[in-house]
């Protein structure tokens, strides 16, 4: 997937799920961009709910709840980081199941 269809699809799930996720925090996602450093990144996020690492990259992973306070579903905002710590790439998706607390 290229970057063009990445923020492509982050665009289409922020706007299916804008009704959903708090002014505040749709604010903040809508913020990370292209090239932006990890530090940036941290300071409109927060700390990661998880980190992965190869020779090449860097994946951060925040965990948000959308819907009814009922019942909220769980998703997972992940954000890229190229080796020298600049954002190649970010989406967001449904949690698998698994991942539930």
């Amino acid at each position: 997937m290229n970057t063009i269809q990445i923020e492509s699809l982050f665009l289409a799930l922020g706007l299916g799920f804008s009704s959903c996720i708090s002014t505040r925090d749709t604010a903040r996602l809508n913020k990370v961009e292209i090239g932006m450093t990890k530090e940036e990144v941290s300071n409109l996020l927060g700390k990661p709910r998880f980190r992965n690492a190869n020779e090449s990259c860097e994946e951060w992973g925040y965990r948000k709840y959308v819907g009814e306070i009922a019942d909220p579903e769980e998703m997972i905002f992940t954000v890229v980081f190229d080796s020298e710590g600049k954002v190649t790439a970010y989406n967001s998706a449904k949690a698998h199941p698994h991942h539930r607390p």
